[in-house]
């Protein structure tokens, strides 16, 4: 009788460590479900999700497949602290609590990072190097610039006529090139290609990247100073002078016509014009560095005027 009691008794107790183990299987079979997507709704995939359990500071991780989905059961009921850092995009933190035998669903929305803006401070630095003939400094401090914002037209113009400046026109006109790419008005782009090109030896590139900046702003008097420069250094001086006489046209006040001019007035023994045009320009610019070599070139072409006559 004690037997069959004994018996009976550990028939009860088996069936009841059973049933608490169900019961503690069906609590512990929680689930976690959803999909890593961006804010246009495009899954990303194979992201690394971190839970951690806040009450015992437990932490573990599960991945995302291609799809961007994931799944995980068996996760312990309590509330979590829910961590994914996906490069590009902000970190995402989440506090989220799962019930016991719950399947919790959710789509974890990932924003993107905002771009990294560069400082006005880098690219001051940048000019502030290039000003004071340190060009190396000056193209790594620009090389900064674009890589933080491979957007910024006047970082690839300044990067450009550093290396110009460095003595490296091959890369000045690649970069340039990308400037007036990204901003196809950008007049001073175009003044800085068209010198590349000439550094370069050549001329003729120079002269159609003038004549293109000229159909993008025909009003531009420093455009039609340059175009005449590279005539006049390619002896075309029909061409030059009709050039600088349309830069002084749309805007008389550029020093650097008037010196363009009188040089090329000079040349061509014109020299009453020579010496008006460089008396206008050191009218204009009396503080020019060059202001007296250019006050020689006016004396020597007075005495050359006076043996004349």
């Amino acid at each position: 009788m004690n037997k069959d009691r004994i018996k009976i008794y550990l028939i009860i107790s088996l069936g009841f460590i059973l049933f608490s183990s169900s019961i503690l299987l069906v609590a512990q079979d929680s689930k976690f479900r959803g999909t890593i997507k961006d804010e246009d709704g495009n899954p990303i995939p194979n992201v690394k999700i971190i839970l951690t359990l806040i009450s015992r500071n437990y932490s573990f991780d599960f991945k995302a497949n291609k799809k961007g989905k994931f799944y995980r059961r068996g996760i312990e009921p309590g509330k979590y602290m829910l961590d994914v850092d996906v490069k590009g995009y902000k970190p995402f933190k989440q506090q989220i609590y799962i019930s016991a035998g719950q399947e919790y669903k959710m789509d974890i929305i990932m924003a993107k990072a905002l771009k990294i803006i560069v400082t006005k401070d880098k690219f001051d630095q940048g000019v502030q190097f290039y000003q004071q003939g340190k060009f190396e400094e000056a193209i790594e401090a620009f090389e900064d610039v674009i890589i933080n914002k491979p957007d910024f037209a006047e970082g690839y113009y300044n990067l450009g006529m550093a290396c110009l400046r460095q003595g490296d026109p091959e890369r000045a006109i690649e970069v340039i090139h990308k400037a007036i790419e990204l901003k196809p008005d950008f007049i001073e782009a175009y003044f800085g290609l068209g010198q590349a090109y000439i550094d370069k030896g050549e001329e003729e590139q120079a002269t159609e990247i003038f004549k293109k900046a000229v159909a993008i702003n025909p009003n531009n008097a420093k455009i039609y100073v340059n175009l005449g420069a590279l005539y006049f250094s390619t002896n075309r001086d029909d061409l030059a002078m009709e050039a600088f006489l349309k830069a002084i046209e749309l805007d008389p006040s550029l020093p650097n016509t008037y010196y363009q001019l009188g040089l090329l007035y000079y040349k061509k023994q014109q020299i009453d014009e020579s010496i008006e045009s460089f008396e206008k320009y050191l009218e204009l610019a009396p503080q020019a560095s060059d202001a007296e070599s250019v006050k020689a070139i006016i004396k020597e072409l007075r005495k050359k005027r006076d043996s004349i006559s």
